[in-house]
């Protein structure tokens, strides 16, 4: 009877072989089988080229109008939401960290580990015993609720990431067009002051030999009109540079808005922004601004830590069931001993030097700078509110004054062009009196420019556009 019960112990061996290896490749089989999406790896000489072939319409919906008609702020918007660089950057890096949550969600896989062991019996038999063992992690009590929960807040962050992108796509856009709206009108009024240089310098020539002035009063007049043309020039490279950076903003080549015109009606009529700060603008910014939402996530993602750490003051156990046999399956010695091994292991940290206590404190000392650099950044944005909230005022009456002394200007010239057509004066003093006019509206259309920037500036305050075809747009083009 020995022989068979040395039979059944191996054939209960070789079945709980197969049984173990069989679980072992299925476990590997979905691991081996997994495929990776096939993506080729980016040329810079092709991207290049795609970028340089972007066009504006192929980006927008059919029922937009065509780029060459003129599109307003909002169709400039849209366009830059569907082409920027930065924002499908921003974008993608938001999909990487919500791919962690699902990441954090799963549960550790146990590890295989394979052995043997020579194995001497007391009563002499001796067998070489190959086994395996898996190993459990048995996680801490809400180890894995708080991994999901510093996945969830990583994702919030790149949320308000992206949010903040666009807002800030939105103001180098609007800049941009005010940079070329405002270059292309004071061109046309240099225009006309060089015109009126011109006259006058050819008047004063005209004069000096009649003999009525001197040579050396012909200087004068000449480094007026080479000092209006300088400034016509200047302006004129201004104008390229508002292009390229609209064309950036929007995320195109400065190529593709050959023919679109980059046009902003009425923007110098400031009498058109007259808005009212509403103490519930202040208070959603104060609170909800994209940046102070990154910093007050940065704040949860501390105290995340700081739980975790304080967690880790339990142990961590590793369960570790194995079995092992020997090389024929059963070893059978004279004291009728079979040669088997069933394990069943248990280890954890052991707590001998020390408790966390160090990491904790310095997830503590995380945790207080966190909440002083949220103080410190809503700070920054009550000096920026207040800033804004009080320099815009400024800002338009200063235009309301450079505009009155301008329209000033204007009568006296349309007086002085009445005297001349009835020979009240002479054409000397009626370009004078022209091309004080036309410095006057010079300075109202720079006051209006700079009433645009303090307008800008409480826009930037708020982060919400406060005028404008954007106010129209649905409100999720602010975070999506």
């Amino acid at each position: 009877m020995p022989g068979a019960a040395a039979a059944s112990a191996l054939s209960r061996t070789q079945a709980s072989l197969r049984h173990w290896v069989l679980m072992t490749l299925c476990a590997m089989l979905p691991v081996a089988c997994s495929k990776v999406p096939p993506q080729a790896r980016p040329d810079p000489a092709v991207t290049a080229q795609s970028f340089q072939s972007r066009r504006l319409d192929e980006s927008m919906p059919a029922d937009t109008p065509p780029s060459a008609a003129g599109w307003d702020r909002a169709q400039w918007l849209e366009a830059a939401l569907r082409l920027n660089p930065q924002l499908s950057e921003a974008r993608a890096r938001a999909h990487l960290v919500a791919a962690a949550e699902r990441t954090a969600a799963q549960i550790p896989n146990p590890t295989l580990n394979l052995f043997d062991e020579y194995v001497v019996a007391a009563a002499g038999g001796a067998a070489w015993l190959y086994g395996l063992s898996v190993d459990f992690l048995l996680q801490r009590p809400g180890e894995r609720s708080r991994a999901r929960r510093n996945a969830a807040l990583q994702t919030q962050a790149a949320q308000s990431d992206v949010a903040e992108a666009i807002w800030q796509v939105r103001a180098q856009l609007r800049q941009g067009l005010l940079d070329a709206a405002h270059a292309d009108d004071e061109a046309l009024l240099l225009r006309e002051l060089v015109a009126d240089r011109q006259g006058l310098l050819a008047s004063a020539q005209a004069r000096a030999q009649a003999g009525e002035i001197g040579a050396t009063e012909i200087a004068p007049a000449t480094l007026e009109l080479a000092a209006a043309q300088q400034r016509l020039d200047q302006v004129q490279a201004r104008v390229t540079d508002a292009q390229a950076r609209v064309a950036a903003a929007v995320g195109v080549s400065a190529a593709a808005l050959q023919g679109v015109p980059l046009q902003w009606p009425q923007w110098a009529d400031i009498t058109g922004l007259a808005p009212t700060p509403a103490d519930s603008w202040r208070e959603e910014a104060l609170i909800a601004r994209p940046d102070l939402v990154r910093t007050l996530r940065e704040y949860d993602l501390a105290e995340n830590a700081l739980r975790s750490e304080v967690g880790r003051r339990w142990p961590e156990f590793h369960l570790i069931p194995g079995y092992a046999w020997d090389r024929d399956g059963v070893h059978e010695n004279q004291l009728n001993e079979t040669l088997h091994d069933n394990e069943l292991g248990l280890s954890m940290e052991l707590p001998l030097f020390h408790r966390n206590e160090e990491q904790i404190g310095e997830a503590v000392a995380r945790r207080e700078l966190a909440g002083k650099h949220l103080e410190a950044v809503q700070a920054d944005l009550f000096e920026q509110i207040e800033r804004a909230e009080r320099a815009w005022p400024r800002a338009r009456q200063a235009w309301q004054n450079a505009a009155a002394a301008a329209q000033v200007a204007q009568r006296q010239n349309d007086a002085e062009q009445r005297a001349l057509k009835a020979g009240a004066s002479d054409r000397p003093n009626a370009l004078l009196v022209a091309t004080a006019a036309v410095e006057a509206r010079l300075l109202s259309l720079q006051a209006a420019y700079e009433a645009q920037l303090a307008f800008a500036s409480l826009e930037d305050a708020y982060r919400r556009p406060l005028e404008g075809p954007e106010c129209e747009l649905p409100l999720n083009w602010r975070t999506e």
